[in-house]
């Protein structure tokens, strides 16, 4: 489930990767693997903005570019200490230079730095430098800090209201992420499948499906999301017709069904759908290898 939106410099990337994790064969393992609440923070990694370094840089300056293009290339490596010597050592610095040291000290899960930076009287920052840092401390899983900056941005994007949501929603706060949403000026079907995801998660499946139909655009996550949210809950036949109606399938949509049918111990059904998959991979074996343990037919 791969769906990237490249942006330039001044943008952030955004990609909606789904990856199962593989699963192992230890009986202790079992119960959790056979949960699909790994498939529910799978999803949720797809709606997540994602900082990534910036390939290129518009800066007005062929200088100010160069330096920029260097911090990058070390923030990437994990050299931000390095990438911090070139920045001090700058006479001129865009926000592309400050944003993208600051992103390189959240990479490295340096927030205090990043933060110290960000604050400097002299700090030329922008919405994107002002996500970047609500996105470090949803990551820390420091909401409130992430709340409270959040609504200190001067200026707001469509990236930022969708990060805090996210923020909400991974934090089991599934009502603030809900009252975001209503709240958000436009909405993308990143924000849908956000608030989605995370009803679905807890268990408030019929909110999920009433707002999947309130929907004016679905992707592939949103089906998804509402196939594992019904087997998680046990509506394994409602999974199968929402699977059903899916217009285009991919992967991970069939993963998630077979993995529906083996948790809800229905493993003739999971077996027809593995055996009809018109592609499987890593984890849709391992799927079925590990339904089969867990029902004891080794």
């Amino acid at each position: 489930m791969l769906a990237l939106l490249r942006l330039p410099i001044t943008m952030m990337h955004l990609s909606n990767r789904v990856g199962l994790p593989l699963m192992g064969f230890s009986q202790a393992l079992l119960p959790m693997l056979c949960s699909l609440k790994f498939l529910y923070h799978s999803m949720n990694y797809t709606v997540t903005p994602r900082i990534t370094s910036p390939d290129r840089d518009f800066s007005a300056s062929f200088n100010v570019a160069q330096s920029n293009w260097l911090i990058t290339r070390l923030s990437k490596d994990g050299k931000v200490r390095e990438a911090r010597q070139v920045f001090d050592e700058m006479p001129d610095k865009d926000v592309v230079t400050w944003t993208t040291v600051i992103m390189g000290y959240i990479r490295c899960g340096m927030m205090e730095e990043a933060r110290r930076l960000f604050d400097r009287v002299d700090a030329k920052k922008d919405v994107i430098t002002w996500t970047a840092l609500v996105s470090g401390y949803i990551r820390l899983k420091q909401i409130k800090e992430a709340e409270r900056l959040f609504y200190q941005m001067p200026v707001k994007n469509m990236v930022s209201w969708n990060t805090m949501i996210d923020g909400y929603a991974r934090n089991c706060q599934v009502d603030m992420a809900l009252e975001l949403f209503e709240r958000m000026p436009e909405k993308n079907v990143v924000s849908w499948n956000t608030v989605l995801t995370a009803l679905a998660h807890c268990g408030r499946i019929e909110e999920a499906r009433t707002r999947f139909n309130l929907m004016p655009e679905r992707d592939v996550i949103s089906w998804t999301a509402m196939v594992a949210g019904f087997s998680r809950n046990g509506m394994i036949d409602e999974a199968r017709e929402f699977f059903d109606r899916m217009p285009k399938r991919n992967v991970v949509l069939w993963n998630a069904m077979i993995t529906g049918y083996t948790q809800n111990m229905r493993l003739d059904e999971a077996l027809e759908l593995f055996e009809r998959m018109p592609g499987r991979d890593m984890p849709s074996w391992n799927t079925m290898i590990t339904g089969f343990i867990q029902n004891g037919d080794l």
